[in-house]
């Protein structure tokens, strides 16, 4: 247990049986009250609803009461009287003249109307039997008797076993009555013989007579008045119970909860075995007055406090002067601490600003070293990395100098073997450190030496090792200071290296992308650019820097690229490598590529990336129409000049005999004009043989050094009159600086020739423009002549067809589709080439290249 506890303390005990806590009191209070609450409206309703039931049947019977008395009455006040006067006082007929026998009958009657109800007419001493009171009718009689100013009772009485409500009237005899009820020898005669004179006589006028009585069952109505009333009863009570239960709750958790915090607050802030008494034999009574306890106990409490503080008073300067010199020595240690962890802390932070700002390990060891020193009191220290296979510590850096160990190979079995404790010498210590745990040697010479492992998650990458350190300065706070130090220098190691296996694998990949002469770009999955190679830049005329992480989409990135995103997206549904031919740029001066595409699988087999192969094969696909044009030339010719020779044996018939049918009809004049049409068609196939024939065989070409400028002149003199009437202009732009060349002059004039009449036609009526220039190009020496026009343009469709002989474009008898392919021919024999480039419907150029060596 720690001193600054204070001591356990029992807890309070339990209450003694019998004594109700402060909860129990309350609660049994408000349930007697709820209970006495649900008994009283019972009882209430009860008495309300039985008083409702005694009216009610009050009525009723004082209505039949007033029925009888009022036929009573009608006998003693007029019936009998009337007998007397007619029939004399001697006489008595019971059924008119006796009241009480009128009266029976009348309440016989209601009988059949009312069989629930009971009307009897009672007298003490009856002459009728019938009319002899009961108990309770008895009772009556004498309450009337012994209080003659009542005049009614009602009240419900058990009649026969059975609650009735009873309503009774005394009945007493008047002056009247006398005659009948006074003295016998008063009395009929008639009476005397049908009663005799032992009953009914010797009364005087007000002498009760007897009652009157009504009784009403009521048994059914009071059974159901209790029924609601304990239904009323039973409601109440429930309703009051979860009544109950609410104040027990709220009770419980606003008073009782908080009573019992306050009295634990008492209980455990108590030390005093006399306030502990005190506040255990209040606790035997309830609450309220352990409370009352505790209060007092806490005036107690105030009053030895106060006492304290005044004696504390008296003392209060020296107890300054002693606090005051305590804190200036602590703020002192806490100062010399905080310097302490600040100066540990900027070293922390300028070997984090090292090694974030190094970028190799050459540079980052010899500059952490020095700072990670100042956090040691030792003289020297060194650095070593764990390399090679088997691995070897090798050190790295030194600082202040030092006998250190420039190699030491590490056995990694020796690690499992070496005990704690085991450690003789630094190469042990070495050891120890290289497998991870923190080494102490003490050196010769007082030359203690201290290892920390370079660690990065569980991997040993190598170990620092400090000099003449002093041990009893290496407190557990430093340990681990070395520890985090020497696992931050551990993780930067192993950083750095993997950014240098990184940057060389990166190289490697790099150079052999660059060394492949065709394009290529890898993409990753959203069409991004990760990596090309230099062939790709160079066609492009574009920088890595530009391209890097740009999409593909872009046109400044691959403007033309021969990359399709159809087959993009195609290579990411299919992953499956594909190969396609693709032409790009308009007519001819377009290039041809063969591009394959390779998908990249990724960890889940979907494709995350894709590798393009561009091969240009534009010169190979020229190369490959030269050889079949040249081909087809070479059939074409032989084909021309057999049929020349056929053809021109019957043509020089057909002349032959229009030279004599002109002689003959030449006073004929129609004649003579129809023989003359056959004679020059005739002519006109004589020329397009003798071209058929050139064509086949071929002149010898005759070069001469000759001015190509000036050539180009004297043809466009020749035909500047007929283009000006056609309103086709010619615009020359010919470098002046070109050399003079050795070519047939005849020849080539044929083919620029042949070129401007080819422009003229196809230029637009009254707009045409035909631009020529001509160009020195020393760098590839050659000289390249371009005819171009704004005409109509070629299809497409027959770009490949124009050099093909006898095609040609015109209408029949415009020409012989022979003019480009003669023009190709006289190129190639001066070792030149023409290139047709056109936009349909815009323009067309023809370029001729001349080779300065073919010249030379």
């Amino acid at each position: 247990m720690s001193e600054n506890q204070p001591p356990a303390q029992s807890p309070p005990p339990a209450k003694p049986r019998g004594c109700f806590s402060l909860q129990q009191k309350f609660l049994i209070g408000v349930g007697i009250i709820f209970l006495g609450f649900s008994l009283i409206i019972a009882f209430l309703i009860y008495s309300y609803e039985k008083s409702l039931l005694e009216e009610a049947a009050h009525e009723k019977s004082e209505m039949v009461i007033a029925a009888v008395e009022a036929s009573r009455n009608y006998v003693q006040e007029v019936l009998r009287p009337k007998m007397y006067e007619l029939l004399g006082h001697e006489t008595f007929i019971l059924e008119a003249m006796s009241t009480s026998f009128v009266g029976r009958a009348v309440s016989d009657r209601f009988k059949d109307a009312l069989p629930d109800y009971q009307i009897r007419r009672v007298a003490l001493h009856a002459r009728n039997p019938v009319s002899e009171p009961r108990p309770v009718e008895s009772k009556l009689i004498h309450y009337f008797a012994t209080h003659p100013q009542q005049r009614s009772w009602k009240g419900i009485v058990k009649i026969a076993g059975q609650s009735s409500f009873l309503h009774s009237r005394p009945v007493y005899f008047s002056q009247e009555c006398l005659h009948c009820h006074g003295r016998p020898e008063d009395a009929p005669k008639a009476l005397l013989d049908l009663y005799g004179r032992e009953r009914g006589f010797g009364y005087k006028a007000g002498d009760i007579a007897g009652i009157t009585a009504v009784s009403i069952p009521v048994d059914v109505a009071l059974s159901k008045i209790k029924d609601r009333a304990f239904a009323i009863f039973g409601i109440s009570f429930f309703g009051l119970s979860l009544l109950y239960v609410g104040i027990c709750f709220f009770f419980n958790r606003v008073v009782v909860h908080n009573l019992r915090d306050l009295l634990d607050i008492f209980r455990h802030g108590l030390r005093d075995e006399k306030e502990l008494q005190l506040l255990t034999e209040a606790q035997a009574k309830d609450e309220i007055r352990e409370l009352t306890a505790g209060a007092q106990v806490m005036v107690a409490h105030l009053r030895e406090t106060r006492e304290q503080l005044e004696d504390y008073t008296g003392n209060l300067e020296q107890k300054v002067a002693q606090r005051t010199k305590a804190l200036k020595e602590s703020r002192q240690r806490l100062e010399e601490k905080v310097a302490a962890r600040n100066q540990e802390l900027h070293t922390l932070n300028t070997i984090a600003e090292l090694i974030t700002q190094a970028m190799n390990l050459t540079d980052i060891l010899p500059r952490v070293l020095p700072q990670t020193l100042k956090l040691i009191p030792a003289r020297a220290a060194a650095l070593y990395l764990l390399r090679g296979n088997p691995p070897c510590l090798e050190l790295q850096c030194q600082e202040n100098a030092g006998q250190f160990i420039q190699r030491m190979p590490i056995d990694a079995q020796a690690c499992n073997s070496l005990q704690e404790g085991e450690v003789t010498d630094l190469t042990s210590s070495l050891l120890e450190a290289a497998c991870g745990r923190m080494s102490f040697f003490a050196c010769e010479e007082e030359r203690n030496c201290l290892n920390v492992p370079l660690i990065c998650r569980g991997k040993i990458m190598g170990v620092m090792t400090f000099v003449e350190v002093d041990f009893q300065e290496i407190t557990p706070e430093r340990r681990e200071l070395l520890l985090c130090v020497g696992q931050q220098i551990g993780i930067t190691i192993e950083s750095l290296q993997n950014v240098e296996q990184l940057v060389s694998s990166k190289d490697l990949l790099q150079s052999v992308f660059d060394g492949i002469t065709d394009m290529m770009v890898l993409l990753d999955r959203d069409l991004r650019i990760k990596m090309v190679n230099k062939a790709y830049l160079q066609h492009y005329g574009m920088t890595l820097v530009e391209v890097l992480e740009q999409p593909f989409s872009s046109t400044a990135v691959a403007p033309g690229s021969p990359l399709s995103p159809e087959s993009l997206k195609e290579i990411f549904h299919s992953q499956k490598p594909r190969t396609e031919e693709v032409k790009t740029g308009n007519g001819g001066n377009g290039e041809i590529f063969l591009v394959h595409y390779y998908p990249i699988s990724g960890d889940r087999g979907e494709v995350a990336g894709i590798v393009g192969y561009i091969k240009n094969i534009t010169t190979e696909k020229r190369v490959e129409q030269r050889i079949q044009q040249a081909e087809k030339m070479a059939a074409l010719g032989q084909l021309a000049g057999g049929i020349a020779h056929e053809i021109n044996n019957p043509l020089g018939v057909i002349l032959c005999y229009a030279d004599l049918l002109k002689s003959q009809l030449a006073d004929f004049p129609q004649g003579f004009h129809d023989v003359g049409t056959i004679e020059k068609h005739a002519r006109n196939c004589q020329r397009i043989v003798a071209d058929l024939l050139k064509f086949s065989r071929g002149q010898e070409t005759e070069p001469q050094l000759a001015q190509l400028n000036s050539t180009i002149e004297e043809v466009v003199q020749m035909v500047d009159h007929q283009f000006r009437r056609q309103r086709c202009r010619i615009d020359l732009n010919l470098d002046p600086h070109l050399p003079q060349l050795r070519f047939d002059v005849d020849k080539m004039k044929q083919v620029f020739l042949n070129l401007l009449m080819n422009a003229s036609q196809a230029s637009k009526e009254g707009q045409g423009l035909i631009r020529i220039s001509t160009r020195h190009r020393p760098e590839a020496r050659q000289v390249q002549i371009v005819f171009r026009d704004n005409g109509t343009g070629i299809p497409p469709e027959i770009m490949g067809r124009i050099f093909d002989p006898f095609f040609t474009t015109k209408k029949t008898g415009e020409g012989t589709g022979l003019g480009l392919s003669v023009s190709y021919g006289i190129i190639k024999d001066h070792g030149g080439d023409i290139q047709v480039e056109s936009e349909y419907g815009q323009w067309t150029r023809f370029t001729i290249v001349l080779p300065l060596e073919a010249q030379e």
